[in-house]
């Protein structure tokens, strides 16, 4: 009987540390700068374990990141490359990897499944045009080195399967006293580049290429930063990302 209880209580412990395991055998990449709106966002491995994620928690390679309603999640990469995931945001780190880790190249290559998102790019966009690609449901965004926002939004039938994704991109205004960079946004239909702040593109659906670049208007804009912008705390002023 002892025995027996000795083996259920190792179980238990096994499945308590199985994500902390799992975390360990990865690769860390980045971590958690801050969290708006709720304490915790969360992380799901490969492999379906999932762990709660909180201001100062890691970012692991092959990990999706989910926001939840009214949450927004800061993130910082280990080459100053930061993500700003707004609310019910899926966002998912596919491959990432430096040189001076060992490996032949600078990449950074991520995907937004679903949400709004803003981006400052880092060094592996810097040093190395076309290794920093951000994936879109309905486009990809070739980063080169420059300060993006963007949505990708989902449409449902009534049983809540997805039918189609559209997306919106915009380049912002530089960061500090850097030049603009530019993205290019591409897909098998088409592709559009985008280099001056406050210009953008629209992709309607899966089958549709780029729009064209034009200047957006201020109430797109404007929708895309509520979404990512920090929730006002009480007693004090909105803190804008």
């Amino acid at each position: 009987m002892k025995l027996h209880a000795f083996g259920i209580r190792l179980v238990v412990l096994s499945l308590l540390l199985l994500p902390a395991m799992v975390c360990a055998a990865a690769s860390q990449v980045g971590q958690v700068s801050r969290i708006t709106g709720g304490k915790f966002a969360e992380a799901e491995t490969p492999g379906g374990v999932i762990r709660k994620l909180a201001a100062g928690d890691a970012v692991f390679v092959g990990e999706r990141i989910r926001t939840g309603a009214g949450i927004s999640t800061h993130i910082e990469f280990t080459d100053k490359a930061r993500f700003i995931l707004g609310p019910n945001t899926e966002f998912a780190v596919e491959q990432y990897q430096r040189k001076q880790d060992g490996s032949d190249q600078d990449v950074f290559y991520s995907r937004i499944i679903k949400g709004a998102f803003r981006f400052v790019s880092g060094l592996i966009a810097h040093s190395n045009k076309g290794n920093m690609q951000v994936g879109l449901a309905v486009a990809t965004i070739g980063v080169r080195g420059t300060h993006v926002e963007g949505e990708v939004m989902e449409r449902q039938e009534k049983n809540g399967v997805t039918v189609d994704s559209s997306a919106k991109v915009v380049l912002l205004e530089p960061e500090g006293s850097g030049n603009n960079g530019s993205v290019v946004v591409e897909n098998k239909f088409g592709s559009v580049v985008i280099d001056k702040p406050g210009y953008g593109t629209e992709i309607p659906d899966e089958k549709s290429p780029p729009s064209p670049v034009r200047r957006m208007q201020l109430r797109t804009i404007d929708n895309v930063l509520r979404a990512i912008r920090s929730p006002p705390r009480q007693g004090g002023p909105v803190r804008r990302p």
